[in-house]
């Protein structure tokens, strides 16, 4: 039980569930994401549709969401988790209200990665 309520499980759930949402906003509601994408900067550089982009983000999501819930290699995965939320901040428009939220999910797959690191 101490386990599951340890701050690091807790932080791995919490940021699993930012993950884990954005997945299925793009498998579900894949117009969303098609927008953002096509509106940014990275649409120019893709070298697959924006359409399979999009799949390709509710892959990854899902799959980070799935490695951060079960705990497997988790500094690593945070750090990736880390890197693509910068992304995301860099295509939402770093000055932006987006921006400013994803900045509380940056901060928990930091301090995730710092932690697990010195495990």
């Amino acid at each position: 039980m101490n386990k599951l309520l340890s701050h690091s499980f807790l932080l791995r759930l919490g940021l699993a569930c930012v993950f884990l949402a954005q997945s299925l906003t793009a498998f579900l509601a894949p117009d969303e994401f098609r927008e953002l994408v096509s509106n940014s900067f990275v649409a120019k550089f893709l070298p697959v549709s924006v359409a399979a982009f999009v799949l390709f983000i509710g892959i990854n999501d899902f799959v980070v969401a799935t490695l951060l819930m079960i705990g497997w290699k988790v500094s690593k995965v945070a750090i990736w988790a880390t890197i693509w939320i910068i992304g995301v901040m860099f295509v939402c428009g770093i000055f932006s209200l987006d921006a400013l939220e994803h900045v509380a999910f940056l901060s928990l797959a930091v301090a995730i990665a710092l932690y697990e690191k010195n495990r």
